[in-house]
Parts: structure tokens; C-alpha cells; sequence
């Protein structure tokens, strides 16, 4: 029997690559760069990758994520860095954290019939309060995990059973929603519970998810389902 929904945040409950593309758009526009967006930003995703992969091996502070990601990609480009630019990207970041369209309904509508949880994979915990709180999202959830709070990351299971110890909640009776196969859907399998793949867009499959969700419509299908059986 199911008594708790688990989310993921980016990708599933809010657009995290379009909010980025606009926050470096808008942060491009004030740089006086002698680059095209599309030359910027390209860099910008190639230094992302980079900082991950440096993270991944530990040979990088988390936390250095925006400033080593946009300094690198000024300097490469020629571009004057300073304090500020990182201060505009990151004020834009807020500003554009939205949920889907319909994901309040969906989050509202499972509320009624069971606890709610929300475990996000940042690095930097204070910078992600702010996000969530700022999507207002977080007046929906009894339990929100930041990894970076706890220094252990999905698809680790011990990220979903602190999550589930905290809400009195055994694996066998939550289920888990992400738009990652890797990092969601092997995650939470491992932890024990069951899982969903969301994907925003495309209808994209994978044989590991117990169940699918394509787009918000599927969301609220899901959440149809789950409400019937409880």
C-alpha cells in the first residue's frame, strides 16, 4: 500500500536547463561579450560537464560550482570577470525557478492522500532552499532532502531511506518520481521502493521504471491512479 509520493525537483517539478539558458542569456546581455550566445553557451554546458566530472573524482569544493563554471567560461572567451556576473546569473536562477504548469494541482491532489517528499541531488544547500522556496513548492512537501546537506548523493539508497526515515515511511510503500534513469529511477529501485520515470517532452521509456509519466499530463494521471487506490 502506498503511503508517500517522493519527487525529484529539477527536471521533473521545474525546468532547471531552461531557467539556466535564460539566467546565462540574461547574464550574456550584460557582459558586453564579444561572443555569440550560442558560442557562450556552448562553453557554459562543456564547463558544467567539467565541474561534474572534477566533483565525481573529488578533486573539486561543490559548492565552487557557479563561480569555476562562469569564470572559466569568461576567461575562455576573453571576457572581464568579476564578482558581479556571478551575482546576476544567480539572482536570474531565482527569478526563473517555476514549476510546470499544472505540478501545484498534481502536488495539491496527492497531498490530500498522502505524505509528500522531495529529494533534490545540489551541492549547495542554502542556494537550493531558496530555489525551492521561491518555485513555492515547499508548502506541499512534510520531508525535503538537500544531498549536499547530508554529503551523500542519489542514486546512493541511504539519500531515500533518510528521506523515508524521517517521514515513518517503509521503501516497499513509497514511490519515487525523476526524469533520471541513472540517478531516480536506479536510486530508488536500489532503496527499495517504486519508481517513475517522468520525461517533460518525449515519451522516453526505460525497462528498470515500474511506471512512466510523459509530461504533466501524465503526472496527474499517475496521481488519478494512485488517489483511486488508496
Amino acid at each position: 500500500m502506498i503511503e508517500a509520493v517522493v519527487f525529484d525537483f529539477d527536471g521533473t517539478l521545474v525546468d532547471f536547463v531552461d531557467s539556466d539558458i535564460k539566467s546565462l542569456k540574461h547574464l550574456h546581455s550584460f557582459a558586453e561579450a564579444n561572443v555569440s550566445f550560442d558560442e557562450f553557451l556552448e562553453t557554459a554546458v562543456d564547463e558544467i560537464m567539467e565541474f561534474h566530472r572534477l566533483v565525481d573524482q573529488r578533486l573539486i569544493d561543490p559548492l565552487l560550482m557557479h563561480r569555476f563554471r562562469l569564470e572559466k567560461t569568461f576567461k575562455r572567451h576573453g571576457m572581464k570577470w568579476d564578482d558581479s556576473a556571478l551575482k546576476i546569473y544567480k539572482a536570474e536562477l531565482l527569478r526563473t525557478c517555476v514549476p510546470f504548469d499544472g505540478v501545484v494541482d498534481v502536488l495539491v491532489q496527492l497531498r490530500e492522500r498522502f505524505k509528500l517528499g522531495l529529494i533534490t541531488n545540489a551541492y549547495d544547500g542554502e542556494e537550493q532552499r531558496k530555489r525551492i522556496a521561491f518555485s513555492g513548492l515547499h508548502i506541499y512537501f512534510d520531508e525535503i532532502l538537500i544531498s549536499g546537506d547530508i554529503g551523500v548523493y542519489k542514486p546512493d539508497p541511504k539519500v531515500f531511506h533518510t528521506l523515508l526515515s524521517r517521514i515513518n515511511v517503509a521503501p516497499e510503500n513509497a514511490i519515487y518520481i525523476g526524469d533520471s534513469i541513472k540517478y531516480d529511477v536506479a536510486g530508488a529501485n536500489s532503496a527499495g521502493m517504486k519508481s517513475v520515470l517522468f520525461s517533460k517532452s518525449s515519451k522516453t521509456l526505460s525497462s528498470e521504471a515500474h511506471f512512466h509519466a510523459h509530461g504533466v499530463e501524465g503526472l496527474e494521471t499517475l496521481a488519478r491512479e494512485l488517489c483511486e487506490l488508496a
